[in-house]
């Protein structure tokens, strides 16, 4: 066999062992991603859900199975809630809150963890109706004497200057609320690492007067492997409402996102600390800013 003209010879055992090495040589940084997202899967697949029905799949007598609906007894008269089988993210059925004119209900789990361990919290929430003002995550801890107080998120804040804006705010710009348009889910997602003197995490939503909520898919999980009890400073952060991703902790603005087989499906530049995404089918994504990543799931 002759290769482009006669006057160099090549057999077809070295021109295939060219083709292939030519292939490797310009695959290979496909390859390494492709790796990378298989480990990445496996290791979100590895985490356990520590929350009892955590997607409102069980209910007695009216209540959903494991939660304290309201979180606070004297909202007792400022709320109704339902099994909601219609609008949901995942499985056959959600947590459907109607909020009343007067105070701000919140809803919540107990869940046992361990203190300097990093876990991953997720919460999905879809507002029927409301001003923008509608809905947060609101969660904290329990110690040996009971659930936090000032003094106690005073020295976790010493710590970890984030850990209460992540767990009872946006986690991105400090307003608190997530903002969503109507009619849309929404999902945030965010990693902390627990308080030394914590021995609970008080998985706590709430939702505000004069709001129609819906809750669904909450994740708490610890996350495991080498080195991710001690992350970085520059750890990167992400939440999702509907289909603005909000970043964090970016060393850079440039961002490109992939699918669970190393695909790229969208890259762009940070305007704000967000970036709009393009309309992708459900599944698990990987978004990397410059060295980071950080994994979101619509």
């Amino acid at each position: 066999m002759y290769c482009f003209c006669n006057k160099y010879p090549l057999s077809l055992t070295v021109l295939i062992k060219l083709i292939i090495h030519f292939y490797k040589f310009i695959n290979m940084k496909k390859i390494t991603l492709l790796l990378a997202f298989v480990a990445c899967v496996i290791f979100t697949q590895a985490q356990t859900n520590l929350v009892v029905n955590p997607s409102f799949e069980t209910w007695t007598g009216g209540n959903p199975d494991g939660w304290t609906i309201p979180a606070n007894s004297s909202h007792a008269g400022s709320l109704t809630w339902t099994q909601e089988t219609t609008i949901v993210k995942d499985g056959a059925s959600s947590l459907n809150l109607v909020i009343g004119t007067t105070q701000n209900p919140g809803f919540q789990q107990v869940v046992p963890i361990t203190a300097g361990k990093t876990y991953t919290v997720a919460v999905s929430y879809y507002v029927v109706s409301g001003d923008g003002t509608d809905c947060r995550i609101w969660s904290s801890f329990k110690n040996a004497t009971g659930f936090y107080a000032t003094a106690n998120w005073t020295t976790a804040v010493a710590a970890d200057a984030t850990i209460q804006l992540k767990l009872q705010g946006s986690g991105s710009d400090g307003s608190g609320y997530f903002t969503i348009a109507n009619g849309t889910w929404g999902t945030y997602t965010t990693d902390f690492v627990a308080p030394a003197d914590a021995t609970d995490f008080v998985f706590e939503c709430r939702t505000y007067k004069s709001s129609n909520v819906i809750w669904d898919k909450l994740f708490l999980g610890e996350k495991t492997g080498a080195g991710v009890n001690t992350p970085p400073a520059d750890v990167l952060n992400v939440s999702l409402v509907g289909n603005k991703l909000s970043v964090s902790n970016a060393t850079s603005n440039a961002v490109e996102i992939f699918n669970v087989v190393g695909a790229k499906v969208q890259f762009g530049q940070l305007e704000s600390g967000s970036i709009q995404l393009n309309e992708l089918s459900k599944g698990l994504y990987i978004v990397r800013v410059g060295k980071q990543t950080a994994k979101i799931m619509l």
